[in-house]
């Protein structure tokens, strides 16, 4: 996130500098969607934008929380259809390189289903719809106050973060079904993005933290890309009949081994009680801010 406390401010002033800088990411980003990375880029830069407004949830207001989650959602759906474009696309090509298949059927009907949804994109403004979101949102935020300062604004919703991640592994370990880890995905983002801003004493502590999480993340994306692209094969029928069915049948294998990979992952990452967890980090907060973990 390339963002830090500062230990003279409070952790309201912190967040306001932190959402400045990643609205203006976001904004910066949509000024450049011509191209299909940039659209992805800039709903990163959305999802980390919720992520710290749930990890400030209670401190915010029920009101302003809502309100604001729900325009950044608005905002992150005017990118949609093009991202998904472009990484059914992308996990094709991934596919292609680990078995040495072309598929060029199906890859030349995704490059049409991705020039057809940039034009739509352009065509209804898609860009600027999103920039008017997020700078509505913002003008809402830009003098946020939190009711708590130091730790006691922050912890609660860690822990929540936690939690919920968790839980959400527990029920992907007995319905690993695509949604259940698509939303365990979630989480494990929140929480890779929460780490680095928590652990400021000693960044090697939080990147060796950070890593498998991002990890996780990653092969949760995949995952999920790989959901979109099985989706598209039984909704379009592309390709030639024998070329279909051997990228179902590695669209499958693929998962497969994904599921094993992350529910094993979680077990390591998720073993800590969520008490545990939040402690250790508040120990290394208060280590930082001076030893009040008022502050």
């Amino acid at each position: 996130m390339a963002f830090h406390f500062k230990k003279s401010k409070s952790i309201a002033a912190g967040v306001r500098r932190l959402c400045r800088s990643r609205f203006n990411a976001a904004l910066g980003r949509l000024q450049d969607c011509d191209r299909p990375s940039a659209i992805h880029a800039a709903r990163k830069e959305i999802k980390r934008l919720r992520a710290v407004f749930r990890l400030v949830r209670r401190e915010m207001g029920r009101g302003v929380y809502r309100r604001t989650l729900r325009a950044l959602r608005r905002a992150a759906d005017c990118l949609a259809a093009a991202r998904d474009a472009q990484v059914r696309l992308r996990i094709l090509e991934t596919l292609s390189r680990r078995s040495q298949r072309r598929f060029p059927d199906i890859r030349r009907e995704l490059r049409n289903v991705r020039r057809r949804e940039l034009r739509r994109f352009r065509r209804r403004h898609g860009a600027a719809m999103a920039r008017r979101i997020l700078q509505k949102a913002w003008r809402r935020v830009r003098s946020l106050e939190l009711k708590s300062d130091g730790w006691a604004a922050l912890e609660p919703g860690l822990r929540r973060g936690y939690c919920r991640g968790r839980q959400a592994w527990s029920r992907a370990c007995r319905d690993p079904s695509p949604a259940r880890l698509h939303e365990w995905r979630k989480h494990v983002k929140d929480l890779a993005y929460y780490i680095p801003l928590l652990s400021l004493q000693d960044p090697s502590v939080a990147c060796r933290q950070t890593h498998p999480l991002e990890l996780l993340g990653k092969l949760l994306g995949q995952g999920h890309d790989l959901f979109l692209l099985q989706q598209f094969m039984a909704e379009s029928g592309a390709g030639r009949l024998g070329e279909a069915a051997a990228l179902r049948r590695l669209i499958a294998a693929r998962q497969r081994r994904i599921r094993v990979a992350v529910l094993s992952r979680g077990a390591r990452l998720y073993g800590p009680t969520p008490a545990f967890f939040c402690a250790r980090l508040k120990v290394r907060w208060v280590a930082w801010r001076g030893g009040d973990s008022a502050k």
